[in-house]
């Protein structure tokens, strides 16, 4: 079992057993009875520069690899559900991408936490590692306990021995884990501002325009730190399942249990494309990157909502990864184009009846957007493009682009992955979700996490129908959630779906995507 962030698994054929996104709706509990042993794991990342000489996923190379290092330990480790990570939090201090305001995270973890319990789930642990989001995880964690009723935990990175809290944590050790996962030496830090005195730096909630610049130890053994940190990360993981469910005092504890076939160790981000991913530039390249009068950046916001019982519920944001993977590698090298940290969450309520579907707001969504919009912006960026691969989030994205384009003056674009014309006219008006086209993609991209056998057709509206009230595109819509049109989840026709099909159109549209991004520039 293995700890999958995305957008690492996005083109990797195999799939933990554990991951959330990789499971189709069918595979969770949903309503009662509940799973109250099953620990959810949610990981909270951001993207800043602490001082180390390191890039600015730090944090996710250091919580990844650490996550991975415990659930190496199979015989002590429940059953876990691993969700996609959550990189939007509060950052003190710049450059940083992905900060949002308190309100912002705190509505967004509220809309995950509930979308958890939807999905049949009584337990949650929050997996932390930026100190400056501790408060607010607390808030969060306590609020899922009184108000949602959830079993919820907390474990910082702290907490295992590599903390990145200039006052508190052990940010050489941190480093020394972070240098040997990325296979680098840091580079020499440019000298901290003159730091207030320690007495008020140590206090909460602590005060550094800039973090202090952390010399590099290189005796300090990495691969020694991240065993000890995996070995007490399980350990904690461990006594959070012999704890007690609510609502059972006096049940024994859970029993071990060995995970089941996993893939491979993901990193934190491909290599392929961590010379186009801006988190995975250290503070002097971001500077460099923005320089450039058209540089573009481009942010895949995807979703994690069902897709009928033959798909997992990651898909939007698999295809949408597969495809920021396969235009950097068809962009020419001197091409400026960057991604930016993804929206893996989308606004998915249209969903909400099948469980293992995640929602979060219009409201959060269009925040999380505005805040990436602000922060490229104070980079020097000039041209902002979202890359959009679940519907429901085009309405929210087109009114925030139209507000970033007038109050902000960026150039901006929505980005979609062209369909095929080689649909049939019925599966292409009414094929939208989870049907042809989608299920040929999951063939050709991940097929591991699809089952043909449960393939089926259907569709919410026929070509031949009398009148013009129609769900979509149509003189008069009516608005609807997924079981209203379509009970099993699916719009359009799976069972025709190919692997052939899929790699065809696949590489059509990312040809055709790639001319359309060159033009732009």
């Amino acid at each position: 079992m293995t700890a999958n962030t995305f957008p690492s698994p996005a083109i990797d054929q195999s799939a933990a057993a554990s991951s959330w996104a990789h499971r189709a709706y069918p595979d969770f509990p949903g309503g009662d009875p509940a799973d109250t042993q099953t620990v959810g794991v949610l990981p909270i990342y951001s993207f800043a520069d602490h001082g180390l000489g390191l890039p600015l996923d730090t944090e996710e190379v250091i919580g990844t690899a650490v996550l991975n290092a415990a659930l190496a330990r199979s015989s002590a480790i429940p059953p876990l559900r691993l969700l996609p990570p959550v990189r939007f939090g509060l950052i003190p201090y710049g450059p940083k991408i992905g900060a949002v305001d308190p309100e912002t995270a705190h509505d967004m973890l509220r809309e995950i936490c509930l979308s958890v319990q939807r999905a049949g789930f009584r337990r949650l642990l929050f997996w932390v590692a930026s100190p400056w989001n501790s408060e607010l995880i607390d808030a969060a964690s306590r609020d899922a306990r009184i108000e949602l009723g959830l079993q919820t935990f907390v474990i910082e990175l702290e907490g295992v021995g590599l903390g990145l809290h200039p006052g508190t944590g052990n940010r050489a050790h941190a480093q020394a884990v972070a240098a040997q996962q990325l296979g680098v030496v840091p580079a020499v830090a440019p000298p901290a501002p003159t730091p207030p005195p320690a007495e008020e730096r140590l206090q909460r909630p602590g005060n550094w325009a800039n973090p202090p610049a952390q010399p590099f130890d290189p005796s300090l053994d990495g691969a020694q730190l991240l065993e000890n940190a995996g070995r007490t990360l399980a350990s904690l993981i461990e006594e959070i399942a012999a704890r007690p469910a609510l609502d059972d005092a006096s049940r024994s504890p859970v029993p071990r249990h060995a995970p089941s076939a996993s893939g491979t160790n993901p990193t934190p981000y491909p290599l392929s494309r961590r010379s186009r991913y801006l988190p995975s530039l250290t503070a002097s390249a971001l500077a460099t990157a923005s320089a450039a009068a058209n540089s573009l950046v481009i942010i895949p916001v995807g979703a994690i909502e069902q897709h009928g019982p033959h798909l997992p519920v990651g898909v939007d944001a698999i295809i949408g990864e597969a495809t920021a993977q396969a235009l950097s590698l068809r962009l020419p090298a001197d091409a400026p184009v960057w991604f930016g940290p993804s929206i893996t969450y989308g606004k998915s309520n249209e969903h909400h009846t099948f469980p293992g579907t995640i929602s979060i707001s219009a409201k959060s969504l269009r925040r999380q957007l505005l805040a990436l919009a602000h922060q490229c912006q104070a980079l020097g960026f000039r041209h902002f493009a979202l890359l959009n691969t679940h519907g429901g989030n085009s309405a929210v994205i087109d009114y925030t682009l139209r507000e970033i384009q007038s109050e902000l003056g960026l150039r901006v674009d929505h980005l979609r992955v062209p369909s095929t014309p080689e649909l049939s006219p019925q599966e292409s008006a009414w094929g939208f979700h989870a049907g042809e086209w989608e299920t040929s993609l999951m063939l050709a991209l991940a097929p591991a996490l699809v089952d043909q056998s449960q393939a089926v057709c259907h569709y919410p509206a026929r070509l031949t129908d009398p009148g013009q009230l129609r769900p979509e595109s149509a003189p008069a819509i009516f608005s609807w959630q997924t079981d209203d049109i379509a009970p099993d989840g699916v719009m359009g026709d799976a069972t025709a779906a190919t692997a052939g099909k899929g790699t065809r159109w696949f590489n059509a549209a990312m040809d055709q995507l790639t001319a359309s991004l060159l033009r732009s520039l």
